[in-house]
């Protein structure tokens, strides 16, 4: 439903598009600007972007459309909502009961079943002779269900009478659980969104791309890829929300059979007349794929539903692809919509976009892996895998963002398809988290309920989600689309940095450089700190709790044979500590190395510049986040069953010792004489360095969030889990415990507290301007489409257009007795609209690309020459002024052609 209606609007623009009205993004890039941010004032206020904005958008239309077509769609969902009932009654297909019931007997049995339901009160009946099949089906909405009998039900019940119960429970379990209302709500909501958005966006882009390749078949090849994916989208949707709608369907079902199960309905009707099930792996795989596509669950499923409380509460790989794949395509259509407010690129509408899909995600593929590891640990059986559902998951996302034109364009595939392998990543990291600090939280809980801390550990992947989509809605799109952008975002050529670099160490300066570059666009997200402190601190008080049997555990009503205690063992928080602090020590030894090697230098690193800054920053940066990766590759390699959770924690607690080294080894600088780098003479100089570093240790926290997942993962990889057993609870030190947890948990908040409180100075890391030459084509190229598109195009059509006119005019004359007469007398237009053409291409924006420029400017001149020449010399009677002025339009002519071939190889090669 969320996607429904996100992407009613930016669809709904994009069908404006189709018909030539431009979604407002074309003026900007045609002017040379980036499409990403408001109108500078003098361009807003020029006559050329007032004549394309007043030509080319309606931006009154396009500013209310967004908000306008949602509420269109809602209305007719709510007015096909009201009519679907009486849309299945039609016909003769709902006879009320009381027409065939004339004794009342029938009315009186099913009042019984209410009853034995629990129903508040008895909901309508109405009856289908037509219906061969013995069944029944519910309708309406929850307050005024409607329960349609087949007619083949009825006949049935005299000689089937527990199957007519069973039948009827169920329907009554839809009515009890409270699904009809909202089942019906995405039924009508998806039928008003095919005929409102879906149909209009289809016919009108097809249009739109038949016209383009009437126009100009030569273009056609370039825009083939992003136009196929437009044309797929509306397809992948209603595929997408099928297989949703299906899905939730069966799920449906089968929390209503568990509910007239409880009700006393015979499990033996459910399968009567069932076929048996299929054998053979093929034909059992072909029987699961098409299961995909239907509404009812299969028959041994359900049977299996009734005894086994797994099947409810394990973690399907339908929803968590289609969770990915929804939550992608909400990010791309909210992102599509910011230029009508003139807002993308700001913080606030960043938040806005990065929101809706980290709340769907966690929602509905967090909260079914909590349920899962709760229900796991209460029967000690394993519903899901992390590692498969989280691939399943980040499949959905690679699969979503596969139909938008963001990480691609003009191509099949994506420029680095290394990038796009992190939402794969992310999603496996995502499940395996959730997985692990749920688990880790719902052990040690001693609460009445586990929703308390359930909701914590979704809060926390929430914040975490929310911080990678709006990386990777500003950035992740971007690197995904340049080849080897994030690798080298300088092109190939080392940016501008004062002071010569240290002699043989260029690569490492240009090494910081670029890992610089690409920190400091994933340290512009605002909640990425407040993210990667939040995954190890909050799994971290769990140590602080007292290990024993939770007062949550007897309130919950599983299977009697399958109930157990959850293990409230945890790894040692004595071994995370010592894990951590060897990679901490590491650092020092390392920190200490690099200033004993720098100290050797001649002439002393003070006297170079920039450059050696760069790399004893580099540097010894580098030595914590290795110690940060050796402290977490030993701690989870001595976990069990948390080996992400440990891995974060003995990581970041490694950074905070390594990190502390490094402050007082180089705020206390010239005072060990073996170890002098910068200073000559020893002090105290603590604020300096905290700015020196500031940068440098936010970077840090983030890399080393990154190698402790690496590391849990290699770990995981070469170590399999034993056996799942409940182990008793270790004696614990509680006051140590809290004393350690209480320390690490302050020095962490108030290192992220004082990184986003205190800002950086300017002076604490160079001003690197990421310059990738292939990045800064591409959007040269976009501008200069745009710009040929909304005008360049069309004036060179109208040359053509007044040339063709002349040829015309002259073919008239050769008929003519007096061809001159004839000539002369329709001349004057003619001249007329090449100066028009003239004047307007003058007016119009600059051509964006140099290659460019000189044949237009040369078509211009060439132009107003045409037009003064000509009628001049119609003016003045002077002959050979107007024979002039003809040759002149051959050479415009070629002008012209050479800007459209211009246009067209800026296409073809960079986009």
């Amino acid at each position: 439903m969320i996607l429904i209606l996100v992407s009613s609007s930016s669809m709904s623009l994009t069908t404006l598009v189709t018909t030539g009205v431009s979604d407002g993004k074309g003026c900007l890039l045609a002017s040379g600007n980036s499409p990403f941010q408001q109108p500078p004032a003098d361009l807003a206020q020029s006559t050329a972007y007032q004549a394309c904005v007043a030509r080319y958008t309606l931006m009154s239309l396009s500013g209310w459309l967004p908000l306008a077509v949602p509420g269109v769609l809602l209305v007719t969902a709510g007015v096909l909502f009201f009519c679907l009932p009486r849309w299945k009654e039609r016909g003769g297909r709902g006879i009320p009961l009381q027409t065939l019931d004339h004794d009342g007997q029938i009315l009186r049995e099913l009042e019984h079943l209410a009853q034995v339901a629990g129903l508040s009160r008895v909901p309508r009946f109405v009856v289908d002779p037509g219906a061969v099949s013995s069944g029944a089906v519910v309708f309406g909405r929850n307050r005024r269900p409607t329960v349609c009998l087949h007619g083949a039900l009825l006949a049935r019940r005299s000689t089937s009478p527990e199957y007519f119960r069973t039948v009827l429970l169920h329907e009554f379990a839809h009515i009890h659980n409270h699904d009809i209302t909202l089942t019906y709500t995405t039924v009508a909501l998806w039928r008003a969104f095919i005929a409102v958005v879906l149909v209009p966006y289809a016919v009108g882009y097809a249009g739109l791309v038949v016209s383009t390749f009437l126009q100009d078949p030569a273009r056609t090849e370039l825009v083939v890829p992003a136009t196929t994916r437009n044309l797929l989208l509306p397809l992948f949707m209603v595929v997408l929300v099928y297989l949703a709608r299906s899905d939730v369907l069966r799920t449906r079902e089968l929390h209503a059979d568990v509910t007239a199960f409880r009700w006393g309905a015979d499990p033996i009707n459910w399968s009567s007349g069932a076929p048996h099930p299929t054998t053979g792996r093929l034909r059992r795989a072909l029987g699961l794929f098409t299961e995909l596509w239907h509404t009812h669950p299969r028959w041994e499923l359900r049977r299996a539903a009734l005894t086994n409380s797994g099947v409810l509460f394990g973690v399907p790989a339908l929803p968590m692809v289609l969770s990915g794949a929804a939550a992608i395509l909400i990010n791309g259509h909210l992102g599509a919509l910011g230029p009508e407010y003139g807002v993308v690129g700001q913080p606030l509408w960043n938040l806005v976009v990065a929101l809706p899909p980290a709340a769907l995600i966690t929602g509905i593929a967090g909260s079914a892996v909590a349920r899962a590891v709760v229900h796991g640990l209460l029967t000690a059986r394993a519903v899901h895998s992390s590692l498969r559902s989280g691939l399943w998951l980040g499949t959905g996302m690679v699969l979503g963002e596969s139909f938008l034109n963001r990480i691609t364009i003009s191509q099949w595939l994506a420029g680095d398809p290394v990038v796009v392998v992190l939402l794969v990543f992310v999603g496996i990291v995502f499940v395996g988290w959730v997985t692990q600090c749920a688990r880790l939280w719902v052990s040690v809980w001693q609460g009445r309920t586990i929703r308390p801390p359930t909701l914590l550990v979704l809060a926390v992947a929430f914040l975490a989600l929310s911080a990678w989509f709006w990386w990777w809605q500003t950035s992740g799109i971007v690197l995904a689309h340049i080849a080897g952008l994030w690798a080298d975002p300088f092109g190939g050529t080392a940016p501008g940095i004062p002071g010569a670099p240290a002699e043989h160490h260029s690569s490492t300066v240009f090494a910081v450089t670029v890992v610089s570059a690409n920190m400091g666009h994933v340290l512009a997200v605002p909640l990425m700190l407040p993210a990667v402190t939040v995954l190890w601190v909050v799994p971290l008080l769990a140590w602080t709790t007292r290990l024993r049997v939770a007062r949550w555990i007897p309130s919950v009503s599983l299977e009697a044979d399958g109930v157990s205690t959850p293990g409230a063992s945890l790894p040692r928080l004595r071994r995370v500590t010592l894990s951590a602090l060897l990679g901490g020590g590491l650092s020092w030894i390392a920190i200490a190395a690099v200033k004993a090697y720098m100290h050797t230098w001649q002439p002393s690193p003070s006297h170079q510049g920039l450059s050696a800054a760069l790399m004893f920053q580099g540097w010894t940066s580098a030595t914590v986040v290795v110690g940060a990766a050796v402290a977490a590759l030993v701690a989870s390699m001595s976990a069990e069953h948390y080996r992400l959770i440990v891995a974060l924690i003995a990581a970041q607690f490694a950074v905070l010792a390594g990190y502390s080294g490094l402050f007082l080894l180089s705020a206390t600088d010239g005072c060990i004489p073996a170890l002098t780098t910068f200073s000559s003479t020893c002090g105290w100089r603590p604020v300096a360095i905290w700015r020196a570093f500031q940068f440098p240790l936010s970077g840090i926290l983030v890399l080393s969030t990154a190698v402790a997942t690496i590391a849990a993962a290699l770990v995981a990889a070469a170590r399999r889990p034993r056996a799942r057993h409940v182990i008793p609870a270790p004696h614990r030190k509680l006051a140590l415990s809290r004393w350690i947890v209480g320390v690490l948990c302050t020095g962490a908040v108030g290192i992220t507290t004082a990184l986003l409180s205190v800002p950086a100075p300017a002076t604490a890391r160079p001003n690197i301007e990421v310059k990738n030459p292939t990045l800064t084509a591409k959007i040269q190229a976009t501008q200069v489409v745009a710009w040929y598109s909304h005008g360049g195009q069309d004036l060179l059509a109208r040359h053509r257009n007044v040339v063709n006119r002349l040829g015309a005019l002259a073919a008239e004359a050769k008929r003519s007795a007096d061809g001159d007469a004839v000539i002369l007398s329709g001349l004057r237009p003619v001249c007329v609209e090449f100066g028009r053409i003239a004047q307007e291409a003058g007016d119009y924006f600059p051509a964006p690309a140099p290659q460019i420029r000189p044949a237009w400017q040369e078509f211009i001149t060439l132009e107003n020459q045409v037009s003064h020449d000509c009628l001049r010399g119609l003016d003045r009677n002077e002959i050979y002024k107007i024979v002039a002025a003809l040759k002149k339009i051959r050479q415009a002519t070629i002008a012209a052609n050479s800007v459209s071939a211009a246009v067209d190889a800026i296409s073809r090669d960079r986009l």
